[in-house]
């Protein structure tokens, strides 16, 4: 469990940010009195982005948080994706464990049309909103992975279909209770979804915890991630971005202060993993589709796979559709040793079975390969194996690489404030949030 030592008698009240405070009834004030943790993540941040003020981030609200709390750096699981990570931020277990290997499923004939491991039905593992509620306490959640159809009281689940206004009437079928989305179209006009900036987020979390105060609130954050692949790390444009949502953290103090809950409120400012600079992309589906082991019809379809590639950006996982194929698993190898044995074709290593039984992703995997500095793998099965890539930054690379560290910020109710806390783990998350809450995560590794 991550050191957050829980205060005795009066907690640390956060700073004023302004609102309202609510008339409260004997019922609500009895609830605003239990503890509270408010979970927030911002995807890909880097902890160089508050750790080096020298950088020159403008970001008030993290570094207030940061001087009345804790801070440092977290360490990922392997893949360094957003899905498994943020799966293991509320199981407390690793991703082989929870089941969300991958930000999308192995899906070699795309019969699941490029959708993502949206639904919390395939998590393998028990939940902090399942424990939370065990324990009748609330939960809400904005945006956070793999929770379309879960068990929480106040859901706006990440998932996507035309990344347009058309993925309203998808939000609405989908977001629980009924009659929340009216609440958040009737105050902001617009719901959260892919096509929106995080203001939507902010918007729809706003709204859940000033009308409803949860005791466990979730909300995620996603365009930092989006334009550091776009323009790399610690780029003007994501600084801008950092800064858009530094405002969005401001909104949750206000939204906390306003509820009545900021002295029995823990804030937890966490990020799934960092980024890495590249310049090439790298595709060993095309060179197993020219050995003939992928059937690729002239459209780019696949009408038939004996092996199958998974990335994940910095890594991925090479897949037999018969594990115990001897032949087939010769001819991969071989396949694989010829783009690594070439550095041109950035592959820096290649991890047989002995190793993917101790990775934490992949699970099922033949094999893993890792990318040289520079190099991210793609899916794609046409044109070469190596190009220049359209993207400046990725991650996915192990846990153990420096510029996969993510963040972790702490400040509030059950926190004592001792700076910088080091290196943490993003397995101890879960067990930590319910120990605050005043339950047990007994699964948690």
């Amino acid at each position: 469990i991550l050191a957050l030592p829980l205060l005795l008698g009066l907690g640390a009240a956060f700073l004023s940010c302004g609102g309202e405070t609510p008339n409260l009834t004997p019922a609500t004030a009895s609830a605003r009195a239990a503890p509270h943790v408010v979970l927030v993540s911002i995807d890909a941040l880097k902890p160089e982005y508050f750790l080096d003020e020298t950088r020159g981030a403008k970001i008030p609200n993290l570094r207030a948080l940061m001087k009345e709390g804790e801070y440092g750096a977290l360490e990922s699981v392997w893949p360094t994706v957003t899905y498994p990570s943020h799966t293991t931020m509320v199981t407390g277990v690793n991703p082989s464990r929870h089941g969300i290997l991958a930000n999308a499923p192995l899906d070699p004939l795309y019969t699941n049309q490029g959708g993502w491991n949206w639904y919390a039905e395939a998590i393998t593992a028990p939940t902090l909103w399942q424990a939370a509620r065990a324990n009748h306490e609330t939960v809400g959640a904005v945006y956070w992975p793999v929770t379309v159809g879960a068990a929480i009281d106040f859901n706006f689940p990440q998932v996507w279909r035309a990344k347009n206004a058309e993925d309203d009437k998808l939000m609405r079928a989908l977001t629980t209770p009924p009659g929340l989305a009216d609440d958040v179209e009737k105050k902001y006009g617009v719901l959260p979804s892919e096509a929106r900036d995080d203001s939507s987020r902010g918007n729809a979390a706003d709204v859940i915890l000033r009308m409803h105060a949860p005791n466990l609130m979730l909300v995620y954050y996603s365009d930092l991630d989006t334009i550091q692949h776009e323009t790399g790390p610690f780029s003007t444009e994501a600084y801008a971005t950092l800064e858009k949502i530094d405002v969005q953290v401001g909104r949750l103090r206000s939204a906390v202060q306003a509820a009545g809950i900021a002295s029995t409120t823990t804030f937890i400012v966490v990020s799934d993993h960092g980024f890495a600079n590249v310049d090439h992309v790298v595709k060993p589906g095309v060179a197993l589709a020219k050995a003939g082991l992928i059937d690729v019809e002239p459209n780019g379809h696949v009408r038939d796979w004996k092996v199958a590639v998974l990335g994940a950006g910095g890594t991925c996982g090479v897949y037999l559709k018969d594990p115990n194929d001897a032949n087939v698993k010769a001819q991969t190898r071989a396949v694989l040793d010829a783009l690594a044995n070439d550095p041109a074709n950035g592959v820096a290593r290649i991890d047989d079975e002995a190793i993917v039984a101790k990775v934490e992703g992949f699970k099922g995997a033949s094999f893993i390969l890792e990318a040289a500095p520079g190099f991210y793998f793609g899916g794609g099965l046409g044109d070469d194996v190596v190009s220049a890539s359209g993207e400046r930054g990725m991650h996915g690379y192990p846990p153990d690489h420096p510029d996969m560290h993510a963040s972790i910020i702490a400040a509030g109710a059950a926190v004592s404030g001792r700076g910088n806390i080091g290196l943490v783990r993003t397995i101890d998350l879960a067990p930590t949030i319910a120990n605050i809450l005043g339950f047990t995560m007994p699964g948690a590794e």
